[in-house]
């Protein structure tokens, strides 16, 4: 890479080969290229490392763990390893819309914040379509009330 990474993106990644596909192809799409995607495979026993291996993009890297770490074990690996200005964080299982890390790097940067954090859509796995929103099912009634978790 060339220029400054502007944001890592951490997957943490265990028998996924289902959906991992999708989160990638997701990252490799936004607008923000200057982007570093690090998977961390947490010793999947299914083909999600053959998937992964399966893009030819240097903005990826693929780790393997050599040992189950768990979720928080394989994100702990990869904020070791990335060299973003940012770091972003996507579940193998999920994906980005293509201007969600340009939208939240210009917020943070016109706002000179620490954290940025958005909503999220929710979509069963039959459906690419969302039903709702995590804040919108935590909402009180309230335009800006929200529950505790």
């Amino acid at each position: 890479m060339n220029r400054e990474v502007e944001v890592s993106v951490i997957i943490p990644a265990y028998n996924t080969e289902q959906y991992i596909h999708q989160a990638i192809a997701s990252l490799l799409s936004q607008t923000l290229e200057n982007i570093e995607i690090i998977v961390v495979d947490d010793c999947s026993t299914d083909n999600t490392v053959r998937v992964v291996r399966s893009f030819d993009d240097p903005r990826l890297r693929l780790l393997l763990n050599p040992q189950n770490l768990g979720a928080g074990g394989a994100r702990n690996r990869a904020l070791r390893a990335a060299r973003g200005k940012w770091v972003a964080v996507l579940d193998s299982d999920d994906w980005y819309a293509p201007e969600r890390l340009s939208r939240l790097v210009e917020v943070a940067e016109q706002k000179n914040a620490d954290f940025v954090a958005d909503d999220l859509y929710l979509i069963e796995d039959s459906s690419s379509s969302p039903w709702g929103t995590m804040i919108r099912l935590k909402n009180c009634g309230k335009p800006g009330l929200i529950k505790s978790f």
